[in-house]
């Protein structure tokens, strides 16, 4: 296991996919594999506004990440919120750009075609 933020921030780093936990209504876990960024001690998911991680998100800021590999694991818990600035939504979405090497068109759409510099949401854990 990592012991100290350095050493954190490595794995982190180090990872592409984390399984991310919202809450429902009805208290149910809802788990998803995520791609993410980490940074700060603070760990930034994106999503579509629509997503269940969203909706959930907004009934509920409970949430929980998990990374792991073999024997080490990173496992945050605590509060989620979507980041509305737009100066912070384009550094987070730059960040996660950056993180996956995404190639993007003319119109700022992935390699899937999604739109990744409209107006999605970036769910924050902290």
């Amino acid at each position: 296991m990592p012991s100290n933020m350095k050493e954190v921030q490595s794995f982190m780093d180090g990872h592409s996919l984390a399984s991310f936990v919202t809450v429902s209504l009805e208290n149910a876990p809802h788990v998803v594999p995520v791609f993410f960024t980490y940074e700060d001690g603070k760990v930034y998911v994106q999503t579509g506004r629509n997503s269940v991680k969203v909706r959930n998100l907004l009934k509920n800021t409970n949430v929980a990440v998990a990374v792991y590999s073999d024997q080490e694991a990173v496992i945050i818990k605590g509060k989620g919120r979507i980041i509305e600035d737009d100066k912070d939504f384009v550094k987070r979405t730059e960040d996660h750009i950056s993180k996956y090497r995404l190639k993007l068109d003319k119109q700022g759409r992935d390699s899937v075609e999604y739109p990744c510099l409209t107006k999605r949401s970036v769910v924050l854990l902290k």
